[in-house]
């Protein structure tokens, strides 16, 4: 006599695969896809830091670059602008990067040929109050976007931030454009391109649950990502650098 499942059996043991698939899947392709940002973000710190160096053999010392600081100044609106200096400092760092960067197109801080997003936003989706219209767009050939940069001091010291610039991992036409999630900021330092933000609190900015920050919550995600090699801020709150840094 033949021994095997009857169709009713077969159908009750794909019912339970099929149970258990929609429960986990969702997690592994939530997971995976946190892998693909953690990858980017680390591509985007290697190729930067990359071109920087290069820059800095070429045309020597940062603080030489520069002449005056970039400033912010605000519109009708109350969304922060970048003055004439930070307009020109913008085009004066990206001019000495930009022949070590694979660049697919290239619109400067006073230009409107890139389409520039009306909007970005902070880690927990609070619209932040940047006027895009002064900022530099930089659209790489391999799909990600450098947003801006802002020279905040033309003399900086070794262990002081020369400004700021951000790279949207996914590109800026794409979403969420989101501080954290797809838009990363580094900082400019004398001696090399670093993550920002530090010796800045996870609970302040790089918060998932933190409602009250208006912009920068997100910024020490970058920091974070570069140390830990995970995205777990995205689920968890009560993550440190020096304690818990995995939700599990």
């Amino acid at each position: 006599m033949n021994k095997g499942f009857t169709l009713a059996e077969v159908l009750i043991t794909l019912g339970i695969i099929g149970i258990v698939a929609a429960m986990t899947l969702p997690t592994l392709v939530q997971k995976n896809q946190e892998k693909v940002t953690v990858d980017k973000v680390k591509v985007a710190y290697s190729l930067i830091n990359q071109a920087y160096m290069l820059a800095k053999n070429q045309n020597g010392d940062i603080n030489y670059w520069f002449t005056e600081n970039s400033k912010f100044e605000t519109n009708d609106d109350g969304s922060f602008v970048q003055n004439d200096s930070g307009r020109t400092n913008q085009d004066i760092f990206w001019d000495k990067l930009s022949p070590y960067l694979k660049i697919a197109t290239r619109c400067k801080a006073n230009e409107s040929t890139c389409k520039k997003p009306d909007k970005l936003y902070t880690l927990t989706g609070n619209v932040r109050n940047i006027d895009l219209k002064s900022y530099s767009i930089i659209n790489l050939a391999n799909g990600m976007t450098v947003i801006g940069g802002w020279i905040s001091n033309i003399n900086c010291k070794e262990k002081d931030s020369c400004g700021d610039f951000a790279v949207d991992i996914n590109g800026i036409e794409n979403p969420p454009n989101s501080t954290g999630k797809d838009i990363f900021y580094f900082s400019i330092l004398q001696s090399s391109i670093s993550t920002i933000f530090k010796n800045q609190e996870m609970e302040t900015y790089c918060n998932i649950q933190n409602t009250s920050e208006s912009k920068s919550n997100g910024y020490a995600c970058t920091r974070w990502i570069i140390s830990n090699e995970n995205m777990d801020y995205l689920h968890c709150s009560d993550l440190s650098w020096e304690g818990k840094t995995k939700c599990k």
